[in-house]
Parts: structure tokens; sequence; C-alpha cells
């Protein structure tokens, strides 16, 4: 039987495609066993099979509406939705899964799934599940719904269980939500020194950062903000113009412009303009101003020109992409102008939902299993 227990240095080197059709066969000689459907649902994703993945997840929390089966489901739901087969003359409602559907070929569509999500998990959760990836779970779900109060309940039990940097980053983003910034602070530096092999995201240092700024702890701030310029430049994950805000919070303009001026702005939104502009006004560098200003709104006029001019492009994308453009065109002159008028661009920063793979049995990141056959 394929199992879970593989050398992650083999990984890719797993023909998934044979050791699907191993399950499928197994599934088939002994159908009510949710431990191979689960292990078939998770090979089907590294497939790209996700209605079939979908599929066995269903069966088995039917077949054994255990913690497992059904808080994979969820998790399935939550992450992926549902899909919806449509129907045609040669198509079923429904599929039966003991039996072999006659179909040449099925269509389906996918939809969100997050209540069946919801429903699922708070079940689980009222009989205390003993690992906190359901309390994670359901903490992204509140937050999602911008419900940060019962979100901050279940993150606490899940941190009881096990502290991750999910659930305290999440936790953290919570407490930040709701304006208390020495308890976000506190959350987003436990949480990054819990970086592992599943979740290396520099973004809860990057909070942490952020809230030591907003609380006027400046030298600490700018020690958070050295030590993510290393990081971020060491593993390549270009955070540059976002760490760059932590100086512009501190009104240190000069390392703000030093990050900016290094920029390549063809690949950054217009948005990023305004505290960049402004940190060049209170450095009395208008010349600056204007020659990025200039350059930019020339750049957007000559890809707009092209798009126009373009015979195959349609002309509904055409009307669209003007409109766009000239609305961004605006947005730059009224930044230069309103900086002009001492007005300061207001950083209004937002934490980042942790996340990671909660999937019960995912050999990929070697998540345990719990007791399939309990509550």
């Amino acid at each position: 039987m394929f199992r879970r227990s593989m050398n992650m240095s083999k990984y890719d080197e797993i023909d998934f495609e044979k050791v699907s059709l191993q399950l499928q066969e197994q599934v088939e000689q002994d159908p009510y066993n949710v431990k191979l459907r689960n292990e078939l649902a998770i090979v089907c994703m590294e497939t790209n099979e996700y209605e079939e993945a979908f599929f066995q997840l269903q069966a088995a929390a039917k077949m054994k509406p255990s913690i497992q089966p059904l808080y994979n489901l969820a998790y399935f739901y939550f992450t992926e939705g549902k899909p919806i087969i449509e129907a045609t003359s040669n198509t079923k409602e429904t599929r039966n899964f003991e039996e072999e559907t006659e179909e040449e070929s099925v269509s389906y569509t996918w939809e969100t799934a997050d209540d069946e999500a919801f429903d699922i998990v708070e079940d689980l959760l009222k009989n205390k599940p003993d690992h906190y990836f359901p309390y994670n779970l359901m903490g992204e779900m509140y937050i999602k719904e911008e419900k940060y109060e019962e979100a901050i309940n279940v993150l606490k039990e899940g941190i009881n269980l096990t502290p991750s940097l999910e659930n305290l980053s999440n936790l953290g983003l919570c407490y930040y939500k709701k304006g208390m910034l020495p308890e976000a602070a506190e959350c987003f530096h436990k949480a990054h020194r819990l970086r592992s092999c599943n979740n290396y995201g520099l973004f809860p240092l990057l909070s942490y950062g952020s809230c030591l700024a907003q609380l006027g702890r400046k030298s600490e701030a700018r020690e958070v903000a050295k030590e993510l310029l290393f990081l971020s430049e060491k593993e390549e994950e270009a955070l540059e113009a976002d760490i760059a805000e932590i100086y512009y919070i501190l009104g240190d303009y000069e390392e703000f412009v030093n990050i900016y001026s290094k920029l390549d702005w063809d690949f950054y939104s217009e948005a990023f303009l305004p505290t960049y502009f402004y940190s060049l006004w209170k450095l009395s560098k208008t010349k600056e101003i204007e020659e990025l200003a200039s350059k930019t709104i020339q750049r957007k006029e000559k890809e707009m020109k092209e798009v126009i001019q373009d015979p195959e492009e349609e002309e509904d994308f055409k009307e669209e992409y003007e409109e766009v453009t000239m609305e961004e065109i605006t947005f730059i002159k009224n930044a230069v102008r309103e900086v002009y008028e001492g007005k300061a661009p207001i950083i209004d920063y937002k934490p980042q939902v942790e996340t990671r793979c909660y999937l019960y049995g995912c050999f990929r990141h070697t998540n345990s299993n719990p007791n399939y056959f309990s509550i």
C-alpha cells in the first residue's frame, strides 16, 4: 500500500499517475477503506484531478463521519470549493460512489463552499479535538468574515495545543484590526520565531516591524527593518518596498528614499508613488519628483497608445484599458499636487493572513493523521 512516510528529498521523483492507478485499484477492492480513499484524494490533487479528489473525500466522510474524513472534506471545501455537475442529457444529477458512472464525459463548474466548510469545522470543534489544525482553519474562516473577536478565541485554543507561525501571526492580525498594537506586536514577534519548512514567510516579521514603528519604538523598528532587508535579499523575497514603509512611518525619509530609488518602477504600481513623492519633497528633491512623474506618465501613455492601435485587440478591451490608464495618470498628477501642498500620504498597513497546508495525511508536507475512528 502507498504510504505517506516518504523521503521528502525523493518527493519530485514520485510518479503520481502510477500511484493514482494503484490506489484506484485498491479502493475498488476495498471500497469502505477510508484511509485508502483519503490517500487517493491527496494523490488526485497532485495530478490536478480535483473533482475526483472531492468525490473521494466526500465518500470517506459519509462512510466514516469522524475527525479525519470530515475535517479533510471541510478543508477542501474552504480552499477549493465544490464541483457542481452540469446537467445535460447524458449526465446524472448525483454520483454513486459504489458504482461506476456510465456517462462518457461529465462536466463540472466550481463554486465556493465556505458555509459547508464552516458547518463541519464548527461541529468538530464542539468535541474539543486535540490537534490544532481545525482551530487554525476556523480562525482563518472567521478572519475572512472579519469576525475578529471570534477568531481570537478559537486561535488561542489552537495556540494552547500547538503554537505555530500561522495561528500566532493570525492572532496578531486580529489584535491589529482591533487596534491592540502591543498585543499584535508580541504575537507577530513570536510567530516569526516559528518559521519552518512549512512556512518561511517574512510577513510576520514585517508586521512586527510596522507595529513597532507605529508604537514609536524607533530603535527596535529600525533593527527589524535591517533584518528584513537582509533576509529579503538573502531569500529573494523582493519585499524592499514594503520594508521601506517602516522607515516612512518613523519619519526616516532619507532611508525610505534610499530604498525606493533602487526600485524598477516599470514593475511597481502607481499606488507606491505618493509616499515616495512626499519623502523626496521632505528632502527638497523636487527635481526627482518631476522626473519620475513625467517618466511614468510618458510610459503609460505609450503603452496605452500601443494597445489602442493594436488591430488584434478587442474594442471593449481598448476602451477599458484607456479608461484605467487615464485614471492612473490622473492619480499620479494629483499625488504630485497634494505633496506640494504638504499633504502626507498615510500608510495603511494590512497584515497578511498566514496559512499553510492543513490537510491531514498530506505526505508533501508530512502532516500528521489523527485517529480515523474517534470524534
